[in-house]
Parts: structure tokens; sequence; C-alpha cells
């Protein structure tokens, strides 16, 4: 049932969070270095933490990480996980990062947690049920005009992207409150579902950024527009609260 699924991604959730805020601030181990990003030790240890919860509880199941992959390969259900979504800013000192949790049936998203160990806010969410935070009912905002909307634009370092992205962003400015930058996908759809944040858009987001968000935004009452661009992995995303009308921001 996808509410036992919850209670393990919750409990998941909350273990792995806890185990990086132990770490937050200290000296970070920094295993590999991109142009546009990090790889560091605590990544890997915190997706093991949470690999171990959930099979314990569900040897059966797959798990699919952005640390890797465990468990059988045609398992029925998935789970889908971040375990620190905002590399950079955990290993900068910047206090705005999450673990990411989603579970899978079939291919249909069923259950997702995400949790900010920083302000120990937990977001949660199951199919049947209402998208919750610290256990209260969460909705989208009803901001309804771009002019005192406030969101989110997000792309990866490709030549592409950037290109895209700069467009985006030089067309929404005039036209809505203020954009912002915020370096965790996760939260950003979290901020929509609770209505912090009205729109958020990404030109190219791995699926255990936005699997557990994707279903919190849908059952907020908000609006989800993505295209494959990797089948099952890699997407363009839109997320709006539900009434504000972007549909001029095409990914053509």
């Amino acid at each position: 049932m996808p509410n036992e699924f919850l209670s393990t991604a919750i409990e998941s959730a909350l273990e792995a969070g806890h185990f990086l805020r132990r770490h937050f601030g200290t000296e970070i181990k920094i295993e590999e270095k991109f142009s546009y990003d990090l790889k560091i030790e605590l990544d890997k240890l915190a997706q093991q933490k949470i690999i171990e919860s959930i099979l314990r509880d569900y040897p059966g199941h797959k798990v699919l990480g952005e640390e890797g992959t465990s468990g059988p390969p045609d398992a029925e259900v998935c789970w889908i996980v971040d375990p620190l979504d905002g590399t950079v800013n955990f290993t900068y000192g910047i206090p705005h990062f999450c673990i990411s949790i989603a579970v899978q049936k079939q291919g249909k998203t069923v259950a997702g947690v995400i949790y900010d160990p920083i302000r120990e806010e937990l977001f949660t969410v199951s199919e049947p049920g209402l998208p919750k935070l610290n256990g209260k009912v969460i909705q989208s905002s009803p901001r309804a005009y771009l002019s005192e909307a406030v969101g989110v634009i997000g792309f990866s370092r490709t030549k592409e992207t950037i290109a895209k992205a700069t467009e985006l962003f030089f067309n929404l400015v005039p036209k809505v409150r203020k954009i912002r930058f915020t370096g965790s996908a996760a939260l950003d759809l979290a901020y929509v579902a609770c209505g912090r944040l009205d729109f958020y858009i990404e030109q190219q987001i791995q699926l255990w950024d936005i699997a557990a968000g994707v279903l919190l935004v849908e059952k907020s009452g908000g609006k989800i527009t993505t295209k494959p661009i990797v089948e099952g992995r890699t997407f363009c995303l839109k997320a709006t609260n539900g009434v504000l009308n972007l549909d001029f921001i095409t990914f053509d």
C-alpha cells in the first residue's frame, strides 16, 4: 500500500537528513569536481543509508538513485532517490538542500517525501492522500497574475540549456515580480506545492530530482508539464500553481 511505502520513505529521509545535518558546516571531502557541479562522499553515504532502510523493509524492490541502482532490475516497485539535492549549496555552507524520495509502482508515482533537515520541514504525499508539510495539508498559491508571481529558473551547464535559460530569463523578468535561482530542484517543487513559489522551470533535470516533487505539485492543485529528453530519466519541466498562465513557455 502507498501509505506503507510513505512510512518507510519518511523514516529513510529523516535518518539521512539527520546524518547530513550533523556534517553540515564541517570540512567536506570532494570526490569529483566538474565545471558546474561537485560529487562528495556524503552523497554516497547518505544514499547507502536510504537504500539499507528501504531494502530492509522491501527486499524485492528496486532503488534508483543519483549514486547508482540497487535491487532487482525488473522489480514492479522502484524507489527514486536523491540523497542530497543541492550538493553545491551543502558544500559551500548554504543551508538550502534536501533529501528526495519517491516510490513508483509500474511507472506511476504513488508516494513521495522531500525533507529539508536544516529547517526540519518534511513534505509528504501519497496516492491516494493529500500533500502535507509537517502534517498540515498544503496547497499551491492562488496568484493568477504574472506581475505578482515569484518563481525559479533552473538549468544544467550545457551551451544549449544556458542559451535557453538565458532567453527565458530575459523573457520573464519584465513580466514577473521576481526570478530566483536556488540550487535545489526538489525544494523548488515543494515550494510551488505549498505556495511559496508560483512556478519553477528547468531545461534539463533528472528523474530523481523531481519524482517526489511532481506528485506534490499535482496533488496540491498545481500543474506539471514535462518533455522527455532521455526517456524515463531526463526531462524539461514546467511547474506552476495551476492558475498562472505560462502556456507561452514551450520546450520546442
